[in-house]
């Protein structure tokens, strides 16, 4: 399958390294796997938190990154949300498991409201066709689905991942 060049990151299986976006290499200092969810922690991207956390639930077709000081989830340094979510699309070969970024992100703020940004990154996308029309509905089913159940969740991010995100594999 071909990468969409600066959309896919890529995670090694059995070593503790990755390879971003940007095509960048970068050290994995934990990674756990089980059905349903890989749990990836790194170096942070920038100043004002020491890790990154991303927990991918492939069926969801999310990934949430949470920003860490010391384990310690905290607040973007910049942008103050509690944790972004990618939509994406997984799948994995032999070696590595890819995780695509599909365009559209929210930004959710625990306990107070949610965001969804990029529509207009997607729009592009899908009018360029760079996205094909079954990924773009799969992509705004999954948003939707996601936003739904965050709602359900009073827009708690912790009580999603209890609810829908560690114990349950399916929709």
């Amino acid at each position: 399958m071909a990468l969409r060049a600066g959309r896919v990151q890529q995670i090694h299986k059995r070593e503790e390294r990755g390879i971003d976006r940007s095509n960048e290499p970068f050290k994995i200092e934990k990674f756990f796997r089980r059905p349903g969810l890989v749990v990836v922690e790194r170096p942070a991207f920038e100043h004002g938190y020491s890790n990154h956390l991303r927990e991918i639930y492939p069926q969801w077709g999310i990934a949430v990154s949470t920003c860490l000081n010391s384990g310690t989830p905290v607040k973007h340094p910049r942008l103050r949300f509690d944790h972004y979510v990618d939509l994406v699309k997984v799948w994995e070969d032999q070696e590595y498991i890819y995780v695509e970024d599909m365009y559209v992100d929210v930004l959710l703020y625990e306990r107070s409201y949610y965001h969804v940004i990029d529509l207009e990154e997607f729009g592009e996308a899908l009018f360029t066709r760079q996205v094909s029309m079954a990924e773009a509905r799969r992509v705004l089913e999954n948003t939707q689905k996601f936003v739904d159940s965050m709602k359900r969740s009073r827009l708690s991010y912790q009580v999603w991942k209890h609810k829908y995100g560690i114990h349950r594999r399916y929709l």
